[in-house]
């Protein structure tokens, strides 16, 4: 296995929970993405910034 190979393999007791937060957030994320398409911004990164807003990330070492 190459270097790059070794690199790009996940920790071992690393856990990623993704969670919707309260109802009010995916609402306000959603809005947004609305207005970030509209104005003409790339959907990707709408799409993202929105993802974020209406998720709650959490990483933990098991």
């Amino acid at each position: 296995m190459t270097h790059m190979e070794k690199a790009m393999v996940p920790r071992r007791g690393l856990r990623i929970d993704l969670t919707f937060r309260p109802l009010p957030s995916p609402l306000i994320g959603l809005g947004g993405g609305w207005l970030g398409v509209r104005a003409g911004a790339d959907e990707s990164v709408v799409a993202l910034a929105a993802l974020l807003v209406a998720v709650r990330v959490s990483i933990r070492r098991i």
